[in-house]
């Protein structure tokens, strides 16, 4: 009977530590322009951030970015393992059409909108290079950016499925009794 409770406890810690884990983190700074600003992303020319602009209206939150001038380019670099893959994911619009280029560590995603272009989310993956990678959108028309993400490809989502089996065994644990 001893070793039941001990046993219990155990799973018990091994849950909570699974729980604390950290969660795929977005590599990116101020993926969804929140800040009202640009903070954390470089924008040569033609990029702002802002609310709703031309009828379009952020895909979440209060603000997306903005390429105003009809063309421009947004990045920022951020951390990243040697020969690890990453998932690029970010929702675009567009109000005149025109093309979306984006750089993701060494790998280049393009396409081409035909016209006014509502809300879409891409998705791309590459392999880091270096322990910095960049991320850049250039746009050639007037684009609207909004939730970008890099998250680490394969990594668990912070103990989730840890945690669910931690539960489980607590679960079958007790039925044991």
């Amino acid at each position: 009977m001893k070793a039941l409770p001990k046993l219990l406890l155990a799973l018990a810690a091994v849950a909570a530590f699974c729980i604390i884990q950290p969660a795929k983190a977005n590599q990116i700074t101020n993926p969804g322009l929140e800040t009202g600003n640009l903070t954390g992303w470089t924008s040569h020319p033609g990029f702002f951030a802002m609310g709703t602009a031309s009828g379009v209206s952020p895909h979440s939150g209060s603000y997306q970015a903005f390429s105003s001038t009809g063309s421009g380019v947004l990045g920022q670099s951020f951390a990243t393992t040697l020969g690890q893959s990453y998932t690029v994911d970010f929702w675009a619009a567009t109000t005149s059409g025109g093309a979306l280029s984006v750089l993701g560590g060494a790998t280049v995603f393009n396409h081409i909108f035909a016209g006014l272009t509502s809300y879409t989310e891409f998705t791309f993956t590459f392999t880091a290079l270096s322990t910095s990678s960049p991320i850049q959108f250039s746009a050639a028309g007037f684009f609207f950016l909004d939730d970008i993400s890099v998250t680490p490809t394969g990594v668990p989502d912070g103990g989730t499925t840890v945690s669910l089996l931690g539960c489980a065994l607590l679960g079958l644990a007790g039925l044991r009794r």
